[in-house]
């Protein structure tokens, strides 16, 4: 009889044990798919993220990259050497003009727009149209931009409309003129030299019937937006 029992407890304890064992098995079988369902789903979301970053950066990127692109006429070119020459081939500082005409294309930031002018010119050492001595030669006129900063004052009133947003858009024209630097103890943005001799009063003026060779440049790509060529005509006012 006891061995009964006790035969009986034990088929009872394996029962018990056992419906343990299937409990924490089913238990274990349904959390693990659960555990690896959010692993993936963290995995997906950090790969997104990595995915929205790297395009945001290509795509930032390809935006500060992009070129600038521009038609640029030159529509004139007056002006003549000043107080050297025949004297009816001569003209003033201020009346040695170049005008440029903006086609189309992007519109360009004045402050990261450059121009080099190139040809057979003058300019002072010391002091322009006062005392100082001429300077004869292969000129080279540099802007290092086209803001008003470093100018001539009346460098913005002949260009207000490009400078009334800092931009040179289709339709504007941009005024030049050989008196564009400033004078005093302000820095000029208008650099000039004759001969590569660059101490001069960064005043120009360039010899009628010559060529001059002009370039607008970003600055940030060093590309050459465009590339003008033109004989000088003497100034008729």
């Amino acid at each position: 009889m006891t061995v009964c029992r006790i035969s009986l407890l034990m088929k009872t304890w394996r029962k018990i044990r056992a419906k343990e064992f299937v409990s924490s098995e089913s238990v274990s079988d349904a959390v693990t798919p659960i555990i690896g369902s959010l692993l993936m789903l963290i995995v997906l979301v950090a790969l997104a993220g990595v995915a929205v970053i790297s395009f945001s950066n290509i795509a930032n990127e390809g935006e500060s990259t992009q070129p600038l692109m521009a038609r640029i006429s030159l529509e004139s070119c007056e002006g003549g050497l000043f107080n050297d020459g025949p004297e009816n081939e001569r003209a003033t500082l201020e009346n040695n003009t170049i005008v440029l005409l903006h086609e189309g294309g992007s519109s360009l930031p004045v402050d990261t727009i450059s121009i080099k002018i190139s040809g057979y010119g003058n300019s002072y050492q010391g002091v322009a149209d006062g005392n100082g001595t001429k300077i004869v030669g292969n000129a080279e006129v540099f802007y290092q931009n086209l803001s008003p900063t470093g100018k001539n004052h009346k460098y913005e009133p002949q260009n207000k409309e490009i400078l009334k947003d800092n931009l040179w858009s289709v339709g504007e024209k941009l005024v030049l003129n050989g008196k564009d630097s400033i004078g005093g103890s302000t820095v000029s943005t208008v650099k000039v030299s004759v001969n590569e001799n660059s101490d001069t009063s960064n005043n120009y003026g360039f010899k009628v019937g010559s060529e001059i060779t002009l370039k607008i440049i970003d600055t940030k790509s060093k590309n050459v937006i465009a590339e003008q060529r033109a004989i000088v005509k003497h100034y008729e006012g």
